[in-house]
This record gives C-alpha cells, structure tokens and sequence, in this order.
C-alpha cells in the first residue's frame, strides 16, 4: 500500500483480567501519541458487538487504514477482529494484535510495570502495522470424496454415515478382513451381543453401498496436497485368493503349514491360508505370505482355481477432501515373565480369556485349561497401565474394569462353584452402568482386592523345572516344583494391610490399550501429532475432540486413546459429522500467511527444501535458472524455510523482515 498509514488503536479492558493490572486510560492517551495514529479508544470487551462496532465506526468516520487491537491472545479472537475488519470494508489482514492479556497482565502483579509493558506492546504492534499489506484468501476446490484409514468399528461408523449423505468414501484396512478388534471380543457389557455381532451390524450397511470401496490388506504410502485436495497413494498388498474363493476348505485340509492364530490370541494354531474367523468380510480365505512355503498344495486341490500366487502389490492413487484415521489400538501383551505370563498357559490375558468364554472359540464356550475347569481364579488388573510395572503405560485403560467384571460375572454365572478374586490398584466404573455391574459382582460373591505393589505370580512347576528357566526370570518370580502345576498369587492388601497368598488354579492379567505399532508412518504422512504415549493428538481435548491439527484431517476411535466400543461408534460419527462440515462446502479458505520467494535474489541453494516440513516448496528453472516456488495448498506458514534462507530471499507474508524490524526499533529505541 502506497498510501500514508492511517491507524486506530482499540484496547480493551477484557472486564478486569486485563484493567486490573493495566492502566487502561493512560495505555490509551500514550498510543495516541504514536506515528500514524489516528484514533485511540478502549472498551470493557473489545470482541463483544458494542466493542466490535467501535471498530467498525472507527474505520468509516477516520478512513482507518490500519487497525491494532490490543487485547487477549490472537488465538482467542483475531477471527473476531478480521471480521469486524472486512464488514468494515478493510481488508482484514491489515489487523495487528498486541497481546496484552496472556503476555502482560496475566505475568504481572505490578500495576506500573505492567503498564510500562502494554505501552511496549502496543508501540511495537503500532510499529509492525504501518507496513502491514492487503492480503487476499487463498481458496481451493473441495473434493468431495473421503478416505477412512482403518476398518474397526470407528471407521465403520464414519463410512456408513458420510455414505448415507452421497459422499464417496474409500475405507482402507491393513489387515485382510474388517472389524478391527471387535470382532475378537466374546459377549459385550451391558448387552447379550458380541463383538462380531457389532461389526456385522455396522457391516451390513458398509458392505453392499455404492458409495463405499472397501481395500483389506492395503496401506497408506504416500499424502499431498491439502484440506478439501488431498492426493493420495495407496499399496494394496496381495491376497493371493479371488473371489471364486467358494469356502469349501480344501485348501486348508492340505496345507502343511501351522502358525499361532492371532485372532485366537495365540491359544490355537491356523493354516499359511486361512480364513481370519468365521462371517468375516472379504469372505475369502487369504494366504500369509511369510509363512507360505509355496508347496502349491492348496493350488492342485482348489476346485474354482481361486488361489494364484503370482499375484503383485497393487499401487492405488485416490484424491479426496477429507481424511478420517480411525486406525484403532493393539491389546497391551506382556513381555515373558511379566506376572508370569509366558510361563504356564495357566497365566493368560483378559482377552485370550473372552475366547476361551466364546461359545464360537477354541473351547466352544467352556472354560478349560488342560482339560480341567479352574477353581480358583484370580484377576490382576492394571497390566500395562497406570505403571503397574517398568513396561506399563502410565494411563488408564478405560475398559478393562468393566470387561473384567463382567467377564468374572460370566464366570460365576457358568460355574457358580468358582471362586473368583479381582486383584485392582482401584476401581474405574465410569458410567452409571458399569458401576451396577460392580455393584452386581459384589453382590455375586466375587472377591475384590486392592494391591500396592504389582503382585508376585509363583509358578508352582509340574514338568519344568526352575533350572531350565532364564535367570533374570528367577530373580522377578521365584519358581518352586509341585506335581499339581498350581500358582500362587502374593500380594499386600491395602485394606486391611496385610500380606495374602492366593492359591489359583488360572490367572487373568487384565490387560489394557497400546497405540497401534504402525501408528508413527500414518501420523508422519497425515502430519498429526501425538502424545507422550504414542496416540494421536486431538486439536483440543474438550473443544476439538475429533479434529487433528491438520485441517481436512479428522480423528475417530482408539487412535486418540483407549475407549469402549460405544465410545469408539460415537467418534467415528463424530469424526464424519465434522467431515461433512467441509464436504458440503463448494470450496475451502485457506490463510494467505504463507512463504513467497524473491526471485531475483534466490540462488536456489534448496536448503529450505529440506528444511520444510510440509514438502511445500520445490526448484524450478527459469530462464536456466534454479529458483525455489512455495506450493501455497501445502504452505502451512510455519516460516521455517525463511530462518533458513541464507539470502533472504524467503520472506513469510504479514512476518516480513522490514515489518519485524520495524517492530525491532519501536521496542529497542522507541
């Protein structure tokens, strides 16, 4: 802008968060004295619409080229402020804050200082404002198609719902079949349903809709472009079987291979080709590669030649507006020695435990170990959370206190003659129903007791012997022989603060959620971050809860922690409601602060190539020359490449040197 800055100071009093620490009165005649300042007025709230209206005026009566607000952090209400701007008729990039809340008063106890301060800020900011330019939206198109990453009940629910409003969703899923964990769990809290029941509900709405393409074994490689554009490339890994697959099982008759099946827990084994369980989607048996010995066994006796082994990973590229990840969680497996886990299958985890109890899993529903119903059962909870021991995560786990329960409850309700006890450090029962299911237990004769120190699982040994057993292990858990293979459980009890030794015939270590282990390349690609314990971030825990802090990406399901199936629904169409918010938009605003190149003195060195962390800037020749060029869809004006620049050819709009600079002076010399 050529002509002569003309800037209104407005200073808000923010009630007495920001006047009963700062002299208002005397901030205000103080900024009337400054270069180009033309008006200088406070109000009691600056963002409110009497306070906003002062602005407005402010510009029409004085012809207000500029605009300082001197108030709360921008993060708070520099929309507020822009908005005013443009109805005003300015462009609303011609507004500069001086944060004189968070910055000042809120720091300060010393009414004088404090006002020494805001008079600083506000100087500075007058200073940066006279040189502030007109700026303009960058827009882009929204495309209105959807990628979901992951096939658990989070993404299920995402995909039905964005469907069931036209929009075209691609669900991608890692591994071969959908359902996520879910589909693992026996009998759910609360309800007669099991796991598979839940999935094969939200499936069916999944499966035959139009709208919906469904990838298994298929991952995320490659994400560009931005909100409302994002180009996508995706590696659909080989499955090895087609859809002439007619289940008849021939083929699992005579492959010689046998691996421990993960959906089981490793409580059964399962075949090199497989089918993941029974009712799964694809219904399609599929091969696993790194066990596969290529015998060609399965070949000669396939009666629909389904299976061809020769099949290559297949490279998909999608472009979409949004982008869901509902990439679900890992059951926490304790490391061997761990409570003994490892050392006797009569230690086991809560969830190798809701197989055992699935009328459809290894033991048809009947709770057995060694052919033998156990007596004595013994529930350890906190296994992998709240730092129970050196490996463990320091956070809840949210669910397992009700599984547990419920679990125990199923139990006693099969085998009235069991003795059960719940080992806990507390119990979690968050909703009012899972506190009538404790209050049940209780009532039902299960034992409860409260733990200080991880309890000592001793492995009373029938076959092997404490000689055969890792040293390190005999340190931790010391090993006695005993010809009946029984364990002992000791623990402190808090309660009645004494020690107790627990004769047990199985022990349940109730184990919680870990972040999925192949999280860290999906929140490199999708540019989200993550917490201290490895789970996605949300843009804000209590305002922002299914948002990431990229735009167009969204969050849903365990990927931001541990949840109940419920909870996980209820994100996914969270996380599709928030989708659609951008989807039925015609096209997207993007901020203009972004990076812009001075030509005529880059030397195309590249260092802000490699400096950038949103691979928004490339080289391109012009007139043999190299130059760096922003992208401005990938620009997210972080200004890392213009710190980096060694001619200063990068410059960031709106954080120009000569604007800092300017600040710079007006802070060091006045």
């Amino acid at each position: 802008m050529s002509e002569e800055p003309r800037i209104g100071v407005y200073i808000c009093h923010c009630g007495l968060n920001i006047a009963g620490t700062v002299n208002i009165k005397e901030v205000v005649e103080y900024a009337k004295n400054l270069p180009n300042v033309v008006e200088a007025r406070d109000y009691v709230f600056m963002c409110s619409a009497p306070g906003q209206d002062i602005i407005k005026e402010g510009i029409k009566k004085h012809n207000l080229n500029r605009v300082v607000v001197a108030a709360c952090s921008p993060t708070m209400h520099e929309p507020t402020f822009r908005n005013a701007l443009a109805e005003a008729g300015l462009n609303p990039y011609l507004l500069e804050m001086a944060n004189i809340r968070e910055q000042c008063s809120w720091v300060h106890s010393d009414k004088e200082a404090a006002t020494a301060k805001a008079k600083l800020l506000v100087r500075m900011a007058v200073a940066k404002a006279s040189l502030l330019e007109p700026l303009k939206d960058i827009k882009f198109k929204v495309n209105k198609n959807v990628l979901i990453i992951g096939g658990g009940v989070a993404g299920l629910s995402a995909a039905r719902d964005l469907a069931a409003k036209g929009f075209k969703v691609y669900l991608i899923e890692r591994k071969p079949v959908i359902g996520g964990n879910t589909a693992r769990l026996g009998r759910l809290v609360h309800t007669k349903l099991k796991g598979i029941d839940v999935v094969k509900e939200l499936s069916k709405d999944v499966i035959n809709n139009p709208n919906i393409q469904i990838y298994v074994n298929t991952e995320l490689t490659n994400v560009d472009g931005s909100v409302g554009d994002f180009k996508i490339k995706l590696i659909k890994n080989p499955r090895y079987v087609n859809e002439n697959c007619n289940l008849c099982g021939e083929c699992v008759k005579v492959c010689p291979v046998e691996v421990p099946n993960e959906y089981e827990f490793g409580l059964t084994k399962r075949k090199a080709i497989y089918l993941p369980y029974k009712g799964a989607y694809p219904p399609l048996y599929v091969i696993d590669s790194e066990n596969c010995t290529r015998c060609l066994e399965c070949v000669k006796v396939c009666p629909t030649h389904a299976i061809n082994l020769d099949q290559k990973p297949e490279e998909i590229e999608l472009r979409v507006g949004a982008i869901i990840v509902a990439a679900g969680h890992e059951p926490y497996e304790p490391p061997v020695g761990e409570f003994g886990y490892g050392l006797s299958n009569r230690i086991i985890t809560l969830f190798q435990l809701e197989r055992l109890l699935d009328t459809e899993g290894p033991t048809n529903g009947e709770l057995k170990i060694n052919g033998i119903q156990p007596k004595n059962i013994v529930f350890i909870m906190c296994v992998g959370s709240l730092n129970t021991t050196p490996n463990a995560y320091p956070y809840c786990s949210r669910m397992c206190c009700a599984s547990t329960i419920k679990n125990a409850l199923i139990i006693k309700e099969k085998y009235p003659e069991a003795n059960i006890y719940i080992l806990h450090k507390d119990i979690r029962t968050y909703n009012r129903l899972d506190e009538q299911l404790y209050i049940k237990a209780g009532e039902g004769l299960i034992r409860f007791a409260k733990y200080r120190e991880a309890p000592n699982v001793v492995r009373l040994f029938e076959i092997m012997g404490s000689e055969k057993l890792p040293t390190e292990l005999l340190k931790k858990f010391p090993l006695l022989v005993n010809p009946d293979g029984s364990i002992n459980v000791r623990f402190f009890e808090e309660t009645i603060q004494e020690e107790i030794s627990i004769p047990a015939d199985l022990v349940v270590l109730s184990v919680g959620m870990k972040p999925p282990k192949d999280i860290d390349k999906v929140r490199t690609l999708t540019k989200v971050g993550c917490g201290p314990e490895g789970f996605l971030k949300e843009a804000h825990l209590k305002l922002r809860p299914v948002e990431a802090t990229t735009d167009g990406v969204y969050l849903a399901g365990t990927v931001t922690g541990p949840k109940n199936i419920a909870e996980s629904i209820e994100s996914g169409s969270a996380a599709a409601s928030k989708a659609l918010g951008l989807l039925t938009k015609e096209e997207v605003k993007v901020e203009p602060l972004i990076a812009v190149v001075n030509e005529e003195i880059c030397s195309g060195c590249a260092i802000c190539i490699g400096m950038c962390p949103y691979n928004a800037i490339r080289l391109k020749v012009q007139e043999n020359v190299r130059v760096a060029e922003v992208d401005p869809a990938l620009c997210k004006g972080c200004g890392t490449c213009v710190a980096s620049c060694p001619t200063g050819a990068m410059q960031q709009y709106s954080f120009k040197d000569n604007q800092l600079k300017n600040q710079l002076v007006a802070a060091f010399i006045g």
